[in-house]
Parts: C-alpha cells; structure tokens; sequence
C-alpha cells in the first residue's frame, strides 16, 4: 500500500496510535530514562485529522515538529504579545511550506492539518512526561 492511499484509520493502526487528551493521536517512539525525573528527550508520532485541530496550549520545552505524510499542516506560535507567527509544514518547498518547526518552552501553539490527515513527528527536551506542563488556555 502506497502513502498515498493511506487513510487515517490505517496510519493510527499502523503506528499503534493513541488518542491525545487535547486532540489527534499519538504513538511515542523514544524517551530516555526518567531515573531522575523527566526524560531529558523524548520524541512521538502526532496524527492530525483535518476535523480535529490542537488547540491554543503551551509547555514547559522545546519542541521540534517534523512533516512526515499526508497533507500540510498549520502550525501557530505566539508568545501572547509581540510575537504571532503562521507556518505550514509540508513538503512544497517552493510554495514555502517546511519540513521542521521549533518552538520555544512556554510560547502557545496551536496546529491543524489542511487536508484529511497529516503525520507529524514531535521532539521534545525536556521529554514529554506526565510531569510535563501541559497549559490549555491562558486562564490555567
């Protein structure tokens, strides 16, 4: 079966994916050892569906967002005030689209797929635990 194909109920099945608490679907792929605390890295897979985006929520890390399949993805970050940034992950280079975004610990981001489904890559340091900060809106 060719990536093309895909449907969004094969890549949750393909990856053993989970449903987010915020949206879309999740399948870690590494974290290291949380002896004494939190990973200091961890990284999953993150499903968008076109009809399910992740909502304005900030964290406590760095996370670095990577394209993998499907359609584009729009991803927000803002720090509140000064800083409001829109980019598109994806593979059209020329139309300006990215492979990979980083946004700073503690500035909100939001993302939604511009399609049916996208598969994203997310890296997180510190690494994603239950621990984790995990800020839906900004009276939290």
């Amino acid at each position: 079966m060719s990536s093309d194909s895909l449907s969004l109920q094969d890549v949750i099945s393909m990856f053993a994916m989970e449903r987010h608490h915020a949206a879309g679907w999740y399948s870690p792929h590494y974290a290291d050892s949380e002896i004494w605390g939190r990973p200091k890295l961890s990284s999953m897979y993150y499903l968008l569906a076109g009809d399910d985006p992740l909502p304005l929520h900030r964290l406590d890390g760095i996370e670095v967002w990577h394209y993998y399949l499907g359609a584009p993805a729009e991803m927000v970050v803002t720090n509140g005030s000064r800083i409001h940034e829109v980019s598109v992950l994806g593979s059209n280079l020329t139309a300006g689209e990215r492979p990979q975004l980083a946004v700073p610990a503690h500035f909100w981001r939001s993302s939604r797929s511009l399609g049916a489904w996208t598969l994203l890559g997310c890296t997180m340091s510190p690494g994603y635990s239950p621990r984790s900060s995990f800020v839906l809106n900004a009276n939290d």
